[in-house]
């Protein structure tokens, strides 16, 4: 690993201006779990590290009555999968952080990073996405809110800037009579990366789907919408007919790749059932809420 120059920032402002002084030779720095592996692997070579783990306005988890559950970029893994907090309001996200890694990887790798790295393969991307989640991202310019969906671009590239931080992902509380499942699949071992990911969120007028979003993970560059799946599912009774026509258009709408964890046919026929399940555990859970 090449020598490079270490700065530490205690202001978001402070860092956005180290990242625009050093262009792209400067990288953030927070868990250091995805950017240690790549810096030792050569495939980046930074010249300056920007730490911004001493910036008090990154952390913590709290809850806004108007916008919804704040996670502060620098909260860890680990942190959201003990936090009270987001149990009471998502628990979704506390059940699937259980299975993000080992439990000494998630005390030091942050949301914030995970989101930032573009890492395809990934769980928490395809839940926010799936809650409707924005992120907060930082310049010397100001402040700016996108949507997940826009948020990826291709493998491990997001549309941040050099000089820009992620700060906060929100995400608005539920409407009434919601549900919402997680459900990942791991070829070699529970704390393996994904081979595949699917959440399901449903929102019911009386027991009609009135809105649905299946979004898909680790079977793209990004997190995908399996918007054909959805179309055939709002204005519906669901019953496993539906759901089954909806788990096949998402196996159709899904790009995988044939890899370590599976073929692409192995990994479209996952999509399929963990689709099922996801949709039926969100639909029985927004029937009953």
């Amino acid at each position: 690993m090449k020598n490079f120059d270490y700065l530490e920032p205690t202001t978001v402002n402070e860092a956005c201006a180290l990242l625009k002084q050093h262009g792209g030779d400067a990288k953030v720095y927070a868990g250091g779990a995805y950017l240690g592996i790549v810096m030792k692997q050569g495939l980046l070579e930074p010249k300056a590290l920007v730490n911004i783990k001493k910036i008090d306005a990154l952390k913590g988890i709290r809850f806004d009555a108007k916008e919804g559950l704040i996670i502060g970029a620098l909260v860890t893994h680990r942190e959201l999968e003990t936090s009270a907090l987001a149990r009471e309001k998502f628990p979704v996200l506390c059940e699937a952080e259980k299975e993000v890694a080992n439990i000494r990887v998630r005390h030091v790798a942050t949301v914030g990073g995970n989101l930032a790295s573009g890492e395809p393969l990934t769980d928490l991307a395809q839940i926010f996405m799936a809650l409707d989640g924005k992120v907060k991202i930082a310049s010397p310019a100001g402040e700016r809110v996108l949507s997940l969906d826009d948020f990826f671009v291709d493998y491990y590239q997001t549309s941040l800037a050099e000089d820009e931080i992620l700060t906060q992902v929100v995400l608005p509380s539920l409407p009434a009579r919601s549900g919402i499942d997680y459900v990942r699949f791991s070829s070699s071992s529970v704390v393996d990366k994904p081979s595949v990911g699917v959440c399901a969120r449903v929102t019911l007028d009386g027991e009609v789907c009135k809105a649905v979003r299946i979004v898909l993970g680790c079977v793209g560059a990004t997190p995908i919408r399996a918007r054909k799946g959805e179309e055939l599912l709002v204005g519906k009774k669901l019953d496993t007919n539906w759901i089954e026509q909806a788990a096949r258009s998402a196996a159709e709408e899904c790009k995988p790749i044939s890899d370590i964890r599976g073929s692409e046919r192995y990994k479209r026929a996952v999509v399929r059932a963990l689709t099922k399940r996801a949709v039926t555990a969100a639909y029985e859970r927004a029937l009953r809420s």
